[in-house]
């Protein structure tokens, strides 16, 4: 078991603390989405995907990659998924995020990938992100909340764009009457999506829909990123 438990944290990456809340959700999580959202089509599927875990050695990357289970996804999944999941940057709304760097649940490289699709919308400036060290899924402070609430706010009325380090003072100030901190706000840049999550293409999604900016990983193997942002 330990050993099966060490592959499992090398192959995914991910914290320790996160593995039961991570199986939860590939689980019943997924049930949810296949037997009532989808109405049993399958959304998603690895076919031809190539796994590069890099705490693995290549003869354990061999035989993840040749003992996997593979599934193939279904159009009418993949479509709605699209519809009514997929970010396309296209709004005018200013967005601000706040996302913690250990979040093993909705990893950060999510982030990355996030600003991939305001880009290819053309419309980078209308969002900004930022990050704290620590607090897991969703474990801010009330102090952090609040500030980074207050930098949304006033964006949005007088124009002026949230920094790390202005929401960091904000959440400093805050600290008295938010019930205390701690304060953990700051800049940072997330891993490449594509690193972490192999890209791949999915029946029913032309390869076009994929966001990108030319970072590795980008696109599914054998295709690039063309100068629309998108893959070709």
């Amino acid at each position: 078991m330990s050993a099966r438990k060490d592959l499992f944290l090398r192959v995914t990456q991910l914290p320790e603390s996160f593995v039961g809340t991570d199986l939860f959700f590939a689980s019943v999580g997924l049930a949810e989405v296949v037997h009532r959202r989808t109405h049993e089509h399958h959304p998603w599927g690895n076919l031809g995907v190539d796994y590069a875990a890099p705490a693995l050695t290549p003869g354990e990357q061999l035989a993840l990659n040749r003992g996997v289970p593979r599934a193939s996804a279904d159009a009418a999944g993949v479509n709605y998924m699209q519809r009514f999941f997929e970010p396309r940057g296209r709004t005018a709304a200013k967005v601000l995020t706040l996302h913690a760097l250990d979040d093993g649940l909705v990893i950060p490289e999510n982030d990355e990938k996030y600003r991939e699709a305001f880009v290819a919308s053309g419309r980078p400036e209308q969002l900004v992100q930022l990050f704290t060290a620590t607090g897991g899924h969703c474990g801010f402070s009330g102090a952090e909340h609040l500030a980074a609430f207050f930098a949304l706010t006033r964006w949005v009325e007088e124009g002026v764009e949230p920094t790390a380090a202005a929401v960091q003072a904000t959440c400093t100030a805050l600290k008295p009457f938010a019930g205390g901190g701690p304060c953990r706000v700051m800049a940072a840049a997330p891993g490449e999506w594509g690193l972490r999550v192999v890209e791949r293409r999915e029946r029913g999604a032309p390869l076009h829909e994929l966001v990108c900016v030319g970072d590795p990983a980008d696109c599914p193997s054998g295709s690039t990123c063309s100068p629309r942002h998108s893959c070709r």
